[in-house]
Parts: structure tokens; C-alpha cells; sequence
């Protein structure tokens, strides 16, 4: 008599079937965790530095250039996972409309010689820093933003300065668009010592 398959019995099937189903439902929610996650974290601001003097201590990305309006009084950031760090000079209008206080109001606008330096929690290839001054608007609903221009890096090293084109420089943001960058990143007070 011919031995009969294991295979061909129905309860042997519908054992595997079940088993499979179960081992299925058992690692499905651990899965990401057991393969581990394929896409790696993207890369965030660490640390950032923005004022008159040269900045203490080690540094990724440091620019040296007239980046500081001398009306700005503190500023806000925005970066992109493209490696792009997009910086927003605040000047005291515009703090002031914010519901931050300054005792700084003189100022005539014009730029002078600053620092801007940056860590990331991980190595970037390429970085482009934008940098946007605001001049508040006498409505106070809105803020004015001119753009000084960018500066660019590859691996570590400074390429260039790159300036803006003249009929694209500038941008008017409403105030609440403004206040979201100050709750994303919160603010930070330029350095003048």
C-alpha cells in the first residue's frame, strides 16, 4: 500500500494555513522594529549662532560676511532636510508686534559684519544659507522681508555667496506666519556684544 502524503489531509493544511496566519498577525506590528527602520532620521539644527562676534567654540558651518542688519534685533530659522537653512532677521517693529519686548529702537538699516555659525546633529553634504531681513510694516499686520542673499557649502567647505535676484529679494508674510516660525524654533536674540 502506498504511504499517503501529509500534504493532501485537510487538517494538516488547514494547520499550516493557521499557523501562518498567526505567525503573520504575531509579527506584523514588530516588523519595522525587527528589520529596522530604512529611512535614516533626517538631519536637524543642533545649534545656531547669529551676531557681531566671532562665535566661541567648534563649529560646522560658520559665515563671516555683512549678514547683520543693524536694525535686526533677533531672528527665527527654518530648515529643510535639502540642506537648506533659510534665517529671518527680526527687527523691533516687528518684535514688538510679536508681543516680545526690546529697549532697541534707533536704527538707520544698514548692514554690517557679522557671524552666523551652525551645528547639525548630523554631517550635511551641501548647505544653503539664506539669509532675510524684516522691516515692520506701519500697519503692523504685516512683515517685510528683504533677502540678503545665500551662501553655499560642499562637504564642509565654502563654495560662494550667491545674491538674490533683484525682482525676487523680497516678501511680504503676514504677522501669524511669522509668529508660527517663532513657535517652531522659537526665538533667538542676535548677539551684540
Amino acid at each position: 500500500m502506498p504511504m499517503k502524503s501529509p500534504f493532501k489531509s485537510r487538517v494538516v493544511i488547514l494547520s499550516l494555513v493557521a499557523f501562518a496566519v498567526i505567525l503573520a498577525l504575531s509579527v506584523g506590528p514588530w516588523w519595522k522594529n525587527l528589520m529596522g527602520d530604512i529611512t535614516p532620521t533626517p538631519p536637524n539644527v543642533s545649534a545656531i549662532y547669529l551676531g557681531s562676534v566671532p562665535p566661541g567654540g567648534k563649529w560646522q558651518f560658520t559665515v563671516e560676511d555683512r549678514l547683520l542688519d543693524e536694525c535686526a534685533v533677533a531672528y527665527v530659522y527654518n530648515f529643510t532636510p535639502t540642506g537648506v537653512l533659510t534665517v529671518y532677521e527680526i527687527d523691533a517693529g516687528t518684535l514688538k508686534a510679536l508681543g516680545f519686548t526690546t529697549n532697541y529702537t534707533e536704527c538707520e538699516g544698514s548692514l554690517g559684519y557679522g557671524y552666523l555659525a551652525v551645528n547639525f546633529t548630523q554631517k550635511l553634504d551641501t548647505l544653503s544659507i539664506v539669509v532675510w531681513t524684516s522691516k515692520s510694516s506701519s500697519s503692523g499686520n504685516e512683515v517685510y522681508f528683504v533677502e540678503l542673499g545665500s551662501w553655499k557649502f560642499v562637504n564642509g567647505s565654502y563654495i560662494g555667496y550667491i545674491a538674490p535676484p533683484v525682482n525676487k529679494n523680497y516678501m511680504l508674510l503676514d504677522l501669524e506666519a511669522v509668529r508660527k516660525m517663532v513657535n517652531q524654533t522659537g526665538i533667538h536674540y542676535i548677539n551684540r556684544r
